[in-house]
């Protein structure tokens, strides 16, 4: 039991980032390299207690803080790109942060910062992952959300009809990227360590596996996607090689024949066997009955 409950909370941390990466995709800003901005989040509340005395209580607030002003300042930095030059700067800036801040002794140079106090609790975790995803879903089924929705599919479009895409980008990529530092300061602080490598690609492309296997239209799409893709692995005892293999197999598999992800699928099959559709067939059935007796 204790495992499985290693597992699932682990699996929560990193839905936080999931959730921030689902509003960085759903506002049309397509960001494969989201580890550099959960990273922030671990290193800065894990250096202001190692380096500076800070409480974890303390810390883990400013890196939420500091992810919001970072994000915010990358997207204002990078309003003129757009899809794949977008992704493409990501991708180098998470591929860049490996390098880069293993030259910073602030934060423990190549080695990383080791003896972060443990700071967390299930129930502290279960908190965050709750509050994030109440957020995300009230934001996504608000006015604003779908303003962000319609940026996302179309921006110009969505400009014509008022939409302040400028602003609402700085802002959206803000807020994800608070969520993902959130989650990189609940790892530091669980595991007591953070390294230079969990900024890197290969920590970028499962999280951007998990989104899009998930599901990128619905808020629970990125949720689904990290507790499937966490808990598989465990269910048929698969190495950490062919755990890639089967990751990318399946993000195709979703890109060919499941577009709106596990989510969307789960959503189309209670439509068509849910209590509602079983009610319509049987009513259908009943009304048909006393036409068929009229013929005879």
């Amino acid at each position: 039991m204790a495992f499985w409950t290693t597992i699932l909370l682990s699996a929560a941390i990193v839905s936080i980032a999931s959730i921030g990466l689902f509003l960085h995709i759903s506002s049309g800003q397509l960001n494969p390299g989201m580890a550099p901005f959960v990273g922030l989040g671990g290193y800065v509340s894990g250096a202001l207690c190692v380096n500076s005395g800070l409480s974890a209580w303390l810390s883990m607030p400013i890196a939420v803080v500091a992810g919001f002003a970072f994000g915010s300042l990358f997207a204002f930095i990078t309003l003129r790109l757009h899809h794949w030059f977008f992704a493409v700067t990501t991708l180098t800036l998470s591929v860049a942060s490996v390098s880069g801040v293993g030259m910073i002794d602030y934060f423990g140079g190549p080695v990383g910062l080791t003896n972060i106090p443990l700071a967390t609790s299930p129930a502290l975790i279960v908190s965050a992952f709750a509050g994030v995803l109440l957020v995300a879903y009230a934001l996504h089924k608000s006015s604003v959300g779908l303003q962000i929705r319609a940026m996302g599919d179309d921006e110009p479009l969505s400009q014509v009809f008022g939409v302040h895409v400028r602003t609402m980008r700085i802002l959206v990529f803000g807020l994800g990227s608070a969520m993902a530092a959130l989650s990189g300061a609940l790892q530091a602080h669980r595991f007591g360590i953070y390294e230079p490598s969990d900024l890197g690609f290969m920590q970028s492309l499962l999280l951007f596996i998990y989104v899009i296997v998930g599901g990128k239209r619905s808020v629970f799409g990125p949720v689904l996607g990290t507790f499937f893709l966490f808990v598989m692995p465990e269910v048929i005892n698969i190495s950490a090689q062919t755990q890639l293999l089967v990751f990318g197999a399946l993000m195709v598999i979703v890109s060919i024949w499941m577009p709106e992800g596990l989510a969307g699928a789960l959503a189309a099959l209670w439509r068509r066997l849910g209590p509602g559709r079983a009610g319509a067939r049987r009513t259908g059935r009943a009304n048909a009955l006393p036409h068929a007796g009229a013929h005879e």
